[in-house]
């Protein structure tokens, strides 16, 4: 398994489906709700970047940033690890529950949410864009309107599981080896959600010829 707690961002690298929330424009509003209650509910993903149909992917790495490299046939082939947080939002107006890709820089602001408002769920904040599209230094800017509420995340509707909706990929160290050399995966069903032991298997070593791009 490669999820992590906030405590251990450091220690990762730096960083179109309709469950992402987005504010497409300069300028742009939502009112959510994070999906939180404290920083220790805050969890980070750290992930492989592949091409699959001419579309960016990410597959889950399921190596520990302390355990051995070759543990994980992507990073043995020295493909970038890039930490994200999936940060769970629930849309006050639409009724949505949705997914902000975040990079390792946001796990601060969300933290410091976190400390001013003890129970983060039960305030509703308006995040604004600044900055147009395909902007590289945009940035948002969450406020918080009104005062916190009775709201707890029981009330709300379940998260969006990034596995199940193939938002993050989970693959055996098998079909990462079969990427390596065929460009693709095999066809079989999407893995479950990480466990945190993976099951040993007879690796094939990577050569200069893999490809991950």
């Amino acid at each position: 398994m490669a999820r992590f707690s906030y405590q251990d961002a450091d220690n990762y690298g730096n960083s179109g489906s309709s469950n992402f929330f987005q504010l497409q424009k300069d300028g742009e509003k939502a009112r959510v709700r994070f999906m939180y209650r404290t920083a220790d509910d805050i969890e980070g993903v750290s992930v492989h970047e592949v091409q699959i149909g001419g579309k960016k992917r990410y597959v889950n790495c399921i190596r520990e940033y302390n355990d051995p490299i070759d543990k994980c046939p992507f990073c043995q082939a020295n493909s970038k690890i890039i930490a994200k947080v999936f940060v769970p939002l629930y849309n006050v107006d639409t009724g949505e529950v949705l997914v902000w890709e975040r990079g390792k820089k946001f796990f601060p602001q969300l933290t410091e949410l976190c400390s001013r408002t003890p129970n983060l769920v039960s305030q509703v904040f308006e995040i604004t864009r600044h900055g147009d599209k395909n902007d590289t230094n945009t940035t948002y800017s969450p406020w918080p309107l009104g005062s916190p509420d009775n709201t707890r995340l029981e009330d709300l509707p379940e998260p969006v599981d990034i596995y199940a909706k193939g938002i993050v990929l989970n693959k055996t160290p098998e079909d990462m080896d079969y990427y390596s050399r065929y460009h693709e995966f095999p066809d079989r069903p999407q893995q479950a959600a990480p466990q945190q032991d993976s099951q040993q298997y007879t690796r094939r070593t990577p050569s200069r010829g893999d490809v991950f791009n």
